[in-house]
C-alpha cells in the first residue's frame, strides 16, 4: 500500500463540506442513512447470471468471510462481443470536474495487493448483493438483513459498502466490485427511479447521459474519498494497427486519491467484457494456428484496469491533460499512438515485449522476429498462437507451400519468428492458451516487408496442438525435467545436443528427426536414444544448417505412439556473438557436464563458463538446473548414508520443495522410510545407556568369558566399527570396554545413529555372530551383555528391514525396468529401413 496511509485521514479534504449544497444535504443526511436502505423480502432469490459456487475459485486468508469455497463468481452482462462495447458512448453532463480543491497530482506506484482485493470482492459479491455484512470482532458474520439496493442515495449506498474496510484502495474496491455486479446496461428501470439517487444515475448511464465513472465519482465523494474524472482517448479492440488518428475514440475514467497517492482506476472497463479477437476489416487470413474458439461473452471486473502501473496504464489511455498521466517523464501523442498494440491481459498475465517496442515492425532480410517474455511458473503451461494476415488483396504465395511463421518457446521466452516470401504489408494477431483454460488476445503488430525472404524453405510441421518445447502433456506423458525447457535448440554443424528427461515409470518412445527438404528415415542415425538409470538422453549431431524438428513420441498399450514433445534445432541463431576459442571450450565442457552426473566437474564447467566472460544463457541454464537435481539426489543419498535424523530430515524437505519432486518421488519415499526408523533405533539405546560403568566392567574383568558373551561382544563392535580380525581376542575387547570418554561404549552406541551404516558384509557378519546365541544362555551368562545383545538385536532387525535404504548406492529409479525403444517413427510408408549407407552419403554429399 501507499506510505502515505496515515496522512490520508489528515486529508480527507475538509473542502468538500462547504463546496456545493449537494455535499450539504449528503452531510445533514448522514445520520438517517439506513433508513433510506429499501427493504426486500428475507428469502430473496440471487439475481440472474449467478453461477453456482465454484471450488478453489479464490485464497482467503484468516479473518475475513467464510471459507473461499463458496465463492460465486459473476458473470458480466449479456453483452454479445460482436459491439463495440469497449467504448461508453455516453456523455458526463452533472459531475464537474474543477469544483473541489485536490491535492496536486503527483506520479506513484501502483499500491494493490490482489489476495486483500480478492477478499474485497468476495465480500461483495457472495454476502452484500444478498445480505448486510456485520462486523463482529476479527471475522465477519451474516446478518439476515436487506441487500444494499441503489435505491439509496450516494451516501447511504457508498457507506454501507465501504464500512467494513479501513484502507481507502479497499473502499474503491468494493464500490467499482458492486457497481460491476448491478448489470447497469441491461437491467429494467421501472417508474419508482428517483432523480439523486444511485438508481436514478443508472438509468442516466444506460439513456447514455452518465457514465461509469461520473457514477465512481459520486460515490468516492461522498465518503470523502478524493476523486477525480479524466478525459482522454482508448484504443479500443476496434482500433486498427499502425493508424495514427484515433481521436474520435473517447472514454472517460477516474484518478483516485487512495492511502496518500492518486491511483488510476477505470471503472466502465472493468466492469465491461473486452473482445477476444482482432478485427477483420480488409485484412486475409493467410495462415492460423488458433484453435481455440473465443466465448461468445465476456467477464467483469478486469483488474488490469484497477489501480494498474501508470506506465502501462498509458499504452490504453491517453488523457486530454499531462498531468494525469501519473508519470515522471510525460510521452507525447506520437509515442502513445505508435506503442505496441497489447491488449490488457497481456499485462495482466505477467508477460513482457522483449524485442522493438512499437506497433509497426520493419522486416530485415525479409525476416522479423517478436520475442515474448512469459513468468517463470507459466512458462510451461503457456501455448502461444497466432493469425497472419495480408493486405493485398492478390497474394502469389498460399499456405499449401508451408508456413512462414515459427512460433517456439526457448526457456521462458516465446519466439514468434515470420519469413515472407513475398512483399507487402501484414498484420499478425498473437493469442495464448494458460494451462488449457484461460485463452485470451495478446495483441496485434503490422509489418511491413518491402525486401521478401529469398531461398525460402518452410519450417518443419508439428501438430498445433503440441508445437514445440515441453507442456503439461509431455509431463502427463510421463517425461519429467527436460534439460532444455524451450522449444528452440540453437545449433551449428557437427556439435552435439543432449536433451534428458527424467523418467519414473515403465514406457516406449520412439523418435523422429524431419525436415522439409530430407526424409525421416536418411536422418534417423543423427539421432541417438538412449536409457541410464531413470533417465533418458537423446543426443542429436546435426552436420548441415538449416531447420530439423525432433519429434518424441510415446507408445501406448494398444501399440499406438502419440506426439508428446518437440524440438526445433535451428542454426539462425542472431543472438550469439563470435566466441574464441577459450569461450568454446569452456561452453562444449558445460555440455558435457550436463549430460553426466559428476557434482563436481559440473561445478567447475559453470565457474568455467562464468570466467571466460560468457553471458548467462541457455546453456548456463540448463546446467545450473542439472546441479541443483545431482545435489538434491546426492543430498538424500548421502542423508541415507549417514543415517542422521536432523541431515535426512532436511534433504526430504528441500527435494520435497524443488521442482523436481515428482522425479525424485521414488527417492524421497526411500528417505522417509529410514526417517521413520531413526527414532525406533534410538529407543532401543536406553538399555544400554542406563547400565552403570561400573556394571560394563564386569564384563571387561572376566579372565575367560563364556561363549555367549564372547560372540555377543563381537557383534555390537562390528556394527560399531571395529574389524573382525582385531576383535577375535578377548583381550582387544576388554581395552575397548575399558576406553572412557568419547571412546566409551556408551557413548559410541548413543551416536550410532550419526554415523555412517555398516556394510551389508559387515551386517551379515554381526548377523552370525547373534543368531549364535540363544537368548536364555545370555541372560543366564550376564545380564550387561543381555542388554547389548538386546541392542544388537534391535539394530539388525532395522537394518534388514531398510537394507535399500541402507546401502543402495545409487538413488535411481533402475529396478523399474524402463522400456525405451531405440527406434524411428517413419511417417513416409516409402522410406527405406535407416542404416543403408548409400542414402547416408547422398545426405551428406547435399
Amino acid at each position: 500500500m501507499g506510505s502515505g496511509g496515515s496522512k490520508a485521514k489528515t486529508v480527507k479534504i475538509k473542502e468538500i463540506e462547504d463546496t456545493t449544497k449537494s455535499d450539504k444535504r449528503r452531510k445533514s443526511n448522514l445520520s438517517n442513512r439506513e433508513s433510506e436502505l429499501p427493504r426486500t423480502p428475507e428469502h430473496r432469490k440471487p439475481p440472474k447470471g449467478i453461477r453456482r459456487p465454484s471450488p478453489h475459485r479464490h485464497n482467503r486468508g484468516s479473518g475475513s468471510a467464510p471459507p473461499a469455497e463458496n465463492f460465486v463468481p459473476y458473470e458480466a452482462e449479456d453483452l454479445s462481443l460482436t459491439g463495440d462495447w469497449e467504448l461508453e458512448k455516453s456523455i458526463d453532463n452533472e459531475t464537474p470536474l474543477e469544483d473541489i480543491a485536490y491535492p496536486a497530482p503527483r506520479p506513484g506506484n501502483p499500491a494493490a495487493d490482489r489476495n486483500e482485493l480478492q477478499k474485497v470482492d468476495f465480500e461483495v459479491i457472495k454476502f452484500q448483493i444478498f445480505r448486510s455484512l456485520v462486523r463482529a470482532s476479527n471475522y465477519c458474520t451474516l446478518s439476515h438483513t436487506n441487500p444494499i439496493s441503489p435505491k439509496g442515495t450516494f451516501m447511504g449506498v457508498a457507506m454501507a459498502l465501504t464500512a467494513p474496510h479501513d484502507l481507502d484502495i479497499a473502499r474503491v474496491r468494493a464500490l467499482v466490485t458492486w457497481l460491476g455486479c448491478q448489470k447497469i446496461r441491461s437491467r429494467q428501470y421501472g417508474s419508482d427511479t428517483k432523480k439523486g439517487t444511485v438508481l436514478g444515475y443508472m438509468k442516466q448511464i444506460k439513456d447514455l447521459q452518465g457514465t461509469f465513472a461520473g457514477l465512481l465519482t459520486l460515490l468516492c465523494r461522498s465518503v470523502n474519498i478524493p476523486c477525480v474524472i479524466v478525459k482522454g482517448i482508448y484504443r479500443s479492440s476496434n482500433h486498427r494497427v499502425g493508424e495514427d488518428d484515433v481521436t474520435e475514440s473517447r472514454c472517460t475514467w477516474c484518478a483516485v486519491y487512495m492511502d496518500g497517492a492518486w491511483q488510476l482506476v477505470h471503472p466502465y472497463l472493468m466492469c465491461t467484457p473486452l473482445s477476444t479477437k482482432s478485427p477483420s476489416d480488409d485484412w486475409k487470413l493467410i495462415e492460423s494456428t488458433k484453435s481455440e474458439v473465443p466465448p461468445t461473452k465476456g467477464t467483469i471486473l478486469n483488474n488490469f484496469f484497477f489501480v494498474p502501473k501508470p506506465s502501462d496504464f498509458i499504452l490504453f489511455c491517453f488523457p486530454d491533460e499531462k498531468k494525469w498521466q501519473l508519470l515522471e517523464d510525460a510521452i507525447p501523442y506520437q509515442k502513445f499512438i505508435k506503442s505496441p498494440f497489447l491488449r490488457s491481459a497481456f499485462y495482466e498475465s505477467g508477460m513482457q515485449l522483449k524485442t522493438t517496442a512499437s506497433s509497426i515492425l520493419k522486416s530485415e532480410g525479409g525476416k522479423c522476429t517478436i520475442k515474448i517474455q512469459c513468468t517463470q511458473e507459466n512458462a510451461n503451461k503457456t501455448v502461444l498462437m497466432y493469425d497472419l494476415f495480408s493486405l493485398d488483396l492478390e497474394l502469389k504465395w498460399g499456405p499449401d507451400e508451408g508456413r512462414v511463421v515459427l512460433c517456439g518457446r526457448n526457456e521462458d521466452t516465446w519466439n514468434v519468428q515470420v519469413k515472407f516470401p513475398v512483399e507487402g504489408t501484414y498484420k499478425l494477431s498473437l493469442f495464448a492458451l494458460i494451462d488449457d483454460s484461460w485463452f485470451f488476445w495478446i495483441g496485434d503488430f503490422k509489418i511491413v516487408c518491402e525486401d521478401p525472404y529469398h531461398n525460402f524453405v518452410p519450417a518443419p510441421f508439428v501438430p498445433d496442438d503440441v508445437g514445440y518445447g515441453p507442456s503439461t502433456l509431455s509431463e502427463r506423458a510421463g517425461l519429467l525435467c527436460p534439460s532444455h525447457e524451450g522449444g528452440i535448440v540453437f545449433y551449428k554443424p557437427k556439435e552435439t545436443h543432449v536433451i534428458k528427461f527424467l523418467v519414473v515409470e515403465k514406457i516406449v518412445l520412439r523418435y523422429a528427426l524431419e525436415h522439409s527438404k530430407y526424409s525421416t528415415a536418411s536422418l534417423a542415425h543423427h539421432c541417438r536414444l538412449t536409457k541410464h538409470k531413470g533417465e533418458v538422453d537423446l543426443a542429436v549431431t546435426l552436420p548441415l544448417p538449416g531447420q530439423f524438428a525432433l519429434r518424441v513420441l510415446k507408445g501406448n498399450a494398444h501399440g499406438d505412439f502419440e506426439n508428446v514433445i518437440n524440438y526445433l534445432f535451428t542454426s539462425e541463431d542472431d543472438g550469439r556473438s563470435r566466441e574464441n576459442v577459450f569461450q568454446r571450450k569452456a561452453r562444449w565442457n558445460l555440455r558435457e557436464a550436463s549430460a553426466g552426473r559428476n557434482v563436481i566437474a559440473l561445478e567447475g564447467a559453470l565457474a568455467k563458463f562464468t570466467s571466460v566472460k560468457l553471458e548467462p544463457d541457455d546453456d548456463h541454464l540448463r546446467g545450473s538446473r542439472r546441479l541443483r537435481y545431482l545435489k538434491l539426489k546426492k543430498g538424500l543419498r548421502d542423508g541415507r548414508m549417514r543415517r542422521h535424523e536432523d541431515t535426512l530430515a532436511k534433504a526430504v524437505d528441500e527435494a520435497e520443495m524443488s521442482t523436481f519432486r515428482v522425479a525424485l518421488r521414488h527417492n524421497i519415499d526411500k528417505a522417509k522410510a529410514l526417517l521413520a526408523t531413526l527414532q525406533d533405533i534410538e529407543i532401543t539405546c536406553h538399555s544400554v545407556l542406563n547400565l552403570e560403568q561400573k556394571t560394563i566392567s564386569e564384563i571387561a574383568n572376566f579372565a575367560s568369558p563364556p561363549k555367549d558373551v564372547h560372540f555377543t561382544m563381537i557383534a555390537t563392535y562390528l556394527l560399531l566399527g571395529e574389524k573382525k580380525q582385531h576383535l577375535k581376542k578377548w583381550g582387544n575387547i576388554q581395552t575397548l570396554l575399558r576406553r572412557q570418554g568419547k571412546e566409551s561404549i556408551k557413548n559410541r552406541i548413543n551416536n550410532f545413529a550419526e554415523t555412517p551404516a555398516p556394510d551389508k558384509s559387515t551386517v551379515k557378519r554381526a548377523q552370525k555372530f547373534h543368531d549364535a546365541v540363544p537368548k536364555p544362555y545370555i541372560v543366564s551368562a550376564s545380564l550387561a551383555a543381555a542388554a547389548f545383545y538386546d541392542w544388537v538385536s534391535e539394530v539388525l532387525s532395522h537394518l534388514n528391514n531398510c537394507s535399500l535404504n541402507a546401502t543402495d548406492g545409487d538413488d535411481s529409479v533402475e529396478s523399474q525396468d524402463l522400456d525405451l525403444s531405440e527406434s524411428v517413427y517413419l511417417g513416409n510408408k516409402d522410406d527405406e529401413n535407416p542404416g543403408n549407407s548409400p542414402r547416408d552419403k547422398a545426405f551428406l554429399d547435399a
